[in-house]
């Protein structure tokens, strides 16, 4: 898929969402865009994103993003890998989402969609106190319902979370995921269970920007499993 295809996808989709999102009050909308001059180990990693973060009306919210490489290098650009989530809350009690995503990906052929249980744990009845007083959000999710042409057998489980510091600072938090699939059908060579896994440390530095350090950790990528980028973040709310 051509990169200038995917930005006119992703602008169209944001006016779509913009309005739906915001008529149930503020804040319904958030745009993260971070670009990443400095790339340790992996020159050719992604070096530019932009993620989409909505709460809907009926229980339902949005999350998505795109990665792309060669933005900051001389290389031509190139679209990465790009991940739609659809979510539904099951109840306004329970913390139970039912969630799909859907996987694009830099070789169209290893698309694939998934179905599955997110549980907010910071939101569980005897445990809220506690994720409230570390200032943690953790979430979990479980895919067991893959849709594939290569590797329907395969399921997934992701961990996110993201905590902030009021105790030493406003302008400061802690994020990531951690996916790991199990069942797959990948050569020998691979780990039994391999994980990808990101944590950015991000600061405030002025206004909505952001200075950010994200170290990355990809068992897909055999050899180059690690990297560091650091680089500088903007987020946008629609109130």
């Amino acid at each position: 898929m051509k990169l200038t295809t995917l930005r006119l996808l992703y602008v169209l989709l944001t006016l779509a969402i913009a309005p739906v999102a915001s008529a149930d009050g503020p804040p319904r909308l958030r745009i993260d865009s971070s670009v990443f001059p400095y790339l340790d180990s992996v020159q050719n990693d992604t070096d530019f994103s932009v993620a989409i973060n909505a709460r809907l009306p009926a229980r339902f919210s949005y999350f998505s993003y795109i990665n792309v490489r060669g933005v900051v290098s001389s290389e031509d650009e190139n679209f990465v890998r790009s991940e739609q989530n659809l979510r539904w809350a099951l109840s306004d009690a329970l913390p139970v989402d039912l969630a799909y995503q859907a996987i694009l990906v830099e070789d169209g052929a290893l698309n694939y969609s998934q179905l599955g249980l997110r549980l907010r744990l910071n939101d569980t009845p005897g445990l809220k106190e506690f994720f409230d007083r570390i200032n943690l959000l953790y979430r979990v999710t479980f895919y067991l319902q893959r849709f594939s042409s290569n590797d329907a057998s395969a399921w997934q489980m992701e961990h996110s979370f993201k905590m902030s510091f009021p105790g030493i600072s406003e302008r400061l938090y802690l994020s990531g995921f951690v996916d790991q699939t199990f069942d797959s059908s990948l050569p020998e060579s691979f780990p039994d269970s391999p994980r990808v896994a990101e944590v950015q440390a991000g600061v405030r530095f002025w206004k909505d920007f952001y200075v950010v350090v994200e170290y990355r950790r990809n068992e897909f990528r055999l050899g180059r499993e690690r990297n560091l980028a650091a680089g500088i973040e903007y987020k946008y709310t629609w109130r």
